[in-house]
This record gives C-alpha cells, structure tokens and sequence, in this order.
C-alpha cells in the first residue's frame, strides 16, 4: 500500500484544478465540485483454506467466495457498507480486495495514518474499515464504516438444546398442539384425557388436569383450528378455546376421524371421515358436506398432516396426509394429498417410487423449512434402523423421500430417549421456527432449529 501525505495530494489536486480552469478559460469557467461521496462498493472473489479430516487423514481443502454473489449496500446517512446477506461461516476475510466507485479518485482509508486507498490492495476485514472521499475543492467528505458480514453458525445446520424443564409426571402417551405461546400436551389418562400447558417464555409447566368432556375422548384426534380446539369423543365432536373447557359440537354427522385442517385467507376447512367412511369437510366446524367414500388404503391409524401455502401461489392451499392402515405396505408409509381448492384426495404411494417415505414406527410428518419432514422409531423390516437416526425430507410434496445426511440431525440421546419412552413422544413448532420434543417417561424436553430459519430478515 502506497502512503500519501494528504496536504501534498490535496495541493496537487487543487493546482491541477485551477490550471485546466486556467487554459480553458476562454471557453467556461469549471467550478470545483463538493461532492465526496462513495457510490458503489463490492468485494472480489475470497478464497478460504481449511482443514477436513477425508479417510482418517487431514486434507487441505478451498472453498471459494464469489464476489457477485454478496452485493453491498450503502447506506448514505448513516455512512454504513454492508452485505445483507452474510458470507459463508469460517470465509477468510483477513486478505480482501474491493472495488470501490466514488465522486472522485481521491479514496482514502481512515487509519491513524490516513492512506490513499489502490485497487490492488488486501484489506484485513476481521474489524470494519474506514473511507472517505476528497472532493474537488480539497475537502473530505463524511467517513464510511465498511464491514463484512460473515456468519457466526453454519445456516443450514440444526442446533439442539436439552431444556430446563421437564413434563409434569404421568405422561406417556400424548400429543402437542402449539397455540396462544403455549405448548399443550394431551394425555391418555385412565378415565379422561388430561392435558397440561408451558409458557415458552416461562417453561413452567400446569399440572395434569382431566378435560370436562363426559364420555372418553380420544387424544390422538386433538388438533387446532381457526384458534379453536378440537377433539373426538365416543363419535362425537367437541371444541374448546382454552383446551379444558369443551362443548359438544351439534351436527348429525358422526366421526371416524379428523384428518387435517388447513387455513388460509382463501382456504378454510377442517377434514374427516364420517362412521359411513366417507370424507366429509366442514368451513365452520358445524355445518359438514358429505363426499365419496374413502379408498381402502387411505390412512386410519397414526395419523399425520401437513398443510400450506403452495410455493407458486400464496392464497392456495396443500395438505398431505401420512398414516398406517391394515393394508399398509412393509417398506413405506401411506401418503395421501389435496388442493384445498378441491375435495379429491390423491395417493403417493406408487409401487413404482423408487424413493418411498419409510415405514418408521411412530411416524411423525412436519412441514418445516419449505420441505416435507419425516421422524420417528426405526424403520420396520430394516435391522439397521434405529429411532430417531435421520430425517427423511421431501421438497416435492411427499412424492419422493430422502435421507438427510448432514446438518439437519438429531441428538444422539434421542435413541436412548425413545426407547426409554416406550416410544411415547410429541412435538410442536413454534412461530420462532423451533422444533420442541417432548419424551414420555423421563419428561424431558428439547427444542431445535435450522439457524438460518432464525436469522433476521433483511
């Protein structure tokens, strides 16, 4: 890097103004500009080395940064560059070039000894660095504080935490529903379901306490909708607004099932089969239509749903549904799906898929992170599968299945802890994008999240 004296180049300057304006005053007279500003920054392509372990050898290994991909942005009142969107973790910013546009050529770096800032320079990034620009008329104009972002967590990796706080005694068997910041937990009980709700916030956990429904209800058919609770009870529906209080739903219709529900501005229903095992759909909860009779394959038992907005249109609606039924095949699960727009439901599970989602044993299906995902026990009629060793991803919908092998992982305690449980777990995601897990057995709870689902938005 080149030291300048700043009055030596600022005289220079000058002079070389007033000569030009000199020989050229015949024709018009040029008034020096004021202008300092920087109008265009970005950084050139970084290389980073690092070291992998490849076959139980060190490897040196480069990962290249392309300029182009992170642009820059000024901001002019505050006097701030920055990239919003943040280099890879672990990029090499120690040794960085940047192309710099500004009112002038005259670009100075901010230092204890200022220096006239050249193309070719390597800059040190590990801290922000200062410029500012000489104008014309020999005057400095404000100082700019560039940085680099660069990410402090890898964005696609998911990050696990064993929380301080554990379930309530007794709980076994049980379903989560998150709703108003709370995570409610429904448990089969000896003669009533109970349920018991934790404050995210305050991680306290209610005590058990029996739902006032007369007959049993089924806990596996709890779920929320239009912020309003419903669950199944000897055939009938019951709703509730706080999870304890229910009330009878009036309608002629009697229930096998609750299936899904999605809502959308747009698209609005609660689903399920009727005792007549059809489909039957309701906009309100009260006031069912009756459909075709449901296929013999269709789910039945250990139900999962998902429903969402369609990537390509926001005001449409899917839900996909994943279950077991007596006809369930050995090496994957039943998947069924829907347009909310529609009332005919379509099967995934074509004989000839060559990537079905496998058969775990309590299965659990989420949409999380613009994809599908599948968790559960160990996959059956597979020896080598264990509890809770992989996710199972699909970005297609629930057509085709994968295994996720790197980044979006589960503890290795969640083994132990599903066999401690008898298998007996639930889940809830809340709107910070956490995955919570509660275990029967030992009570204990964990939340995980994919970082970048909890960057900030820029």
């Amino acid at each position: 890097m080149k030291l300048r004296v700043l009055n030596i180049i600022s005289c220079l300057f000058v002079a070389a103004c007033i000569i030009t304006s000199c020989l050229e005053k015949e024709e018009y007279e040029y008034i020096p500009s004021s202008n300092a500003s920087i109008t265009a920054f970005s950084i050139n392509d970084i290389i980073t080395q690092y070291t992998k372990v490849i076959d139980g050898k060190d490897s040196i290994l480069k990962d290249t940064v392309l300029g182009t991909d992170y642009p820059f942005s000024i901001d002019q009142q505050l006097g701030v560059i920055y990239n919003a969107d943040s280099l890879p973790m672990g990029t090499d910013v120690k040794k960085v070039k940047v192309d710099i546009t500004a009112d002038t050529y005259g670009i100075y770096i901010v230092a204890s000894t200022d220096s006239l800032w050249e193309k070719e320079d390597s800059l040190n990034f590990e801290k922000p660095i200062q410029f500012k620009v000489l104008s014309e008329t020999g005057a400095f104009g404000r100082i700019y504080v560039a940085k680099i972002n660069v990410h402090q967590q890898i964005p696609d990796s998911m990050v696990w935490t064993k929380m301080n706080t554990t379930l309530p005694a007794g709980i076994q068997q049980q379903k989560a529903i998150f709703a108003n910041n709370q995570i409610f937990v429904f448990t089969e009980q000896t003669s009533q379901v109970a349920v018991s709700m934790m404050d995210i916030k305050t991680q306290a956990w209610t005590n058990l306490q029996n739902i006032d429904i007369p007959v049993k209800a089924d806990y596996t058919s709890v779920m929320l909708w239009n912020n309003q609770f419903y669950i199944l009870a000897e055939k009938q529906l019951y709703t509730s607004a706080n999870g304890l209080n229910w009330t009878k739903v009036e309608t002629t219709q009697t229930f096998n099932q609750l299936t899904a529900n999605i809502s959308l501005k747009t698209d609005k229903k609660l689903i399920g089969v009727n005792t007549e095992n059809q489909y039957i759909e309701s906009e309100d909860g009260m006031t069912w239509t009756s459909h075709e009779t449901i296929p013999e394959d269709f789910p039945t038992q250990n139900l999962s749903y998902a429903s969402y907005p369609l990537a390509t249109n926001a005001s449409l609606g899917r839900l996909v549904v994943m279950g077991d039924n007596k006809d369930t095949q050995n090496n994957h699960k039943t998947i069924w799906t829907q347009l909310a727009s529609e009332q005919e439901w379509t099967t995934l599970s074509l004989e000839s898929n060559p990537y079905p989602c496998p058969n775990l044993e309590n299965s659990s299906m989420i949409h999380y992170n613009n994809q599908l995902y599948v968790f559960g026990g160990p996959a059956k009629n597979d020896e080598t599968s264990k509890a809770f060793d992989y996710f199972y991803s699909s970005i297609d919908n629930g057509i085709t299945w994968n295994k996720v092998m790197e980044l979006v992982m589960f503890p290795e305690e969640f083994n132990q802890l599903y066999s401690q449980s008898k298998g007996n777990y639930s889940w809830a995601i809340d709107p910070n994008n956490f995955l919570w897990i509660m275990w029967g057995q030992t009570g204990e709870v964990w939340k995980g999240r994919i970082n970048k689902l909890g960057f900030d938005k820029k």
